[in-house]
């Protein structure tokens, strides 16, 4: 646009006072500023077309910032049967109810909100609610197939004969292996309003019908859906993680009145945790005692590979499964604890896994029993000194039983900016080793 200045500039020329031509160039000076503002309200003043083409824009915009308003409108679960959830929250720890990725589906964000709001109002399990956000995106995140609202629904219509009457039922390990090794679809899934209207009234004899657990769910401000979309947006980014499994001697000790050991409760939740893991995660898996590999603490069953990768006729999730089932503990054995932990801290450190969360799970019933090992505190010191802060190795630990050393293992955990957790009773292994694989 023209300089404003640069007309007074033109227009104030010295002209003679007297005769016809002092007069025209006032004239043609004052019609060319005129020209030039019609041309400006014409090209800069939005007309009515212009805004309307802008609003998809706008609401897009508005959208990826969490505003309900722009959205897409309140979500509504669809099946072939009305939701029997109370609360939004129980939609979402729903395992039969499948979403898309909040940060890209209108349907799956409100829900989000709306739980959030039920959690923050009393109305649901803040604890719950939270867990089940990160066992979302943990393990369906951004691995999931990305399918729009009207692909769920047709699917819907040509696989789901289950109706959803009965109580929700939980999230599980069980069925998010299921649903990661490729499982039939589930039976419901959650749109927004505006989408299951347009569906409906394209498919107005379909079976399924769309029902809320409620109308007035409040919804959570602004910025704690943001914070969460922020959380589900890095628990799905892919895993690089190495997994050191205990295997002294004390593991051997029965737990349960069929004779189960702890390393028989451990080789469980581990089989559940390879096929909890999206197929662009990559998961290697070591075992550790005192001196198992001659002067070494820890030996290597499989290197950490992407789980779709191939290995020996199969994919290193087979080969996972197989060196999982083979895992034994020794009677005689003692805890390599120390040496191992810095070991395969090491060991991820050095490997290039950029876009991946690098992280090294141990699983331990005991302290260390390494008189010859480094000490706790120069552990500690080289954990947070060889750290890469540009792209970090976080530790998270699993204390099975209440034998282990939780305050040593929370030690390592936080030097490193993971987290601890312990499984006190036997049946509490698998949950708490899915819950660790979900921290953040």
């Amino acid at each position: 646009m023209t300089d404003p200045g640069t007309h007074r500039h033109r227009g104030a020329h010295r002209a003679e006072r007297r005769g016809p031509s002092g007069t025209l160039l006032t004239w043609l000076a004052l019609g060319l500023v005129a020209v030039l503002l019609l041309l400006a309200a014409v090209f800069l003043i939005p007309r009515g077309d212009d805004a309307a083409s802008e609003k998809p824009s706008d609401a897009a915009s508005s959208a990826a910032s969490g505003d309900a308003s722009t959205a897409g409108g309140e979500p509504v679960v669809v099946a072939r049967a009305k939701t029997s959830a109370t609360t939004w929250s129980a939609v979402l720890q729903d395992s039969n109810v499948e979403l898309g990725r909040p940060q890209e589906d209108a349907g799956t964000r409100e829900l989000v909100s709306r739980a959030l709001g039920e959690a923050e109002n009393g109305r649901a399990d803040k604890a719950a609610t939270d867990e089940a956000l990160k066992f979302r995106a943990r393990t369906e995140g951004d691995a999931a197939p990305v399918r729009s609202a009207d692909e769920r629904l047709e699917q819907l219509v040509k696989h789901s004969t289950a109706a959803t009457t009965a109580s929700p039922s939980p999230l599980s390990p069980a069925l998010a292996a299921g649903a990661a090794s490729g499982a039939p679809p589930r039976s419901a899934t959650v749109v927004s309003r505006a989408e299951w209207d347009a569906y409906h009234s394209r498919n107005a004899d379909t079976e399924l019908v769309a029902s809320t657990p409620g109308d007035d769910a409040p919804t959570a401000d602004d910025a704690a859906l943001q914070q969460a979309l922020a959380q589900w947006q890095h628990l799905a980014e892919p895993f690089h993680a190495l997994v050191a499994i205990d295997a002294s001697g004390s593991m051997g000790e029965k737990v349960d009145q069929d004779g189960s050991t702890r390393m028989d409760l451990t080789k469980a939740a581990a089989a559940t945790a390879v096929g909890l893991f999206p197929e662009h995660d990559a998961l290697g898996l070591w075992t550790f005692q005192r001196h198992l590999d001659g002067d070494k603490d820890y030996r290597s069953l499989t290197p950490v590979r992407e789980l779709s990768a191939s290995v020996d006729g199969g994919t290193q999730r087979d080969q996972l499964s197989r060196d999982v089932e083979s895992l034994t503990y020794a009677p005689d054995g003692y805890t390599g604890l120390y040496d191992t932990t810095l070991a395969a801290y090491r060991e991820v450190l050095h490997e290039d896994a950029p876009g991946h969360l690098r992280t090294v799970i141990v699983l331990t019933d005991g302290m260390n029993h390494d008189p010859g090992s480094i000490s706790l505190d120069n552990l500690l010191t080289m954990l947070k000194d060889e750290q890469d802060p540009d792209n970090p190795v976080r530790i998270i630990t699993v204390g099975i039983s209440k034998d282990a050393d939780e305050d040593v293992l929370k030690q390592i955990a936080e030097a490193t900016g993971g987290s601890s957790h312990v499984a006190r009773t036997p049946e509490d292994i698998q949950d708490v080793f899915v819950k660790a694989l979900t921290s953040e």
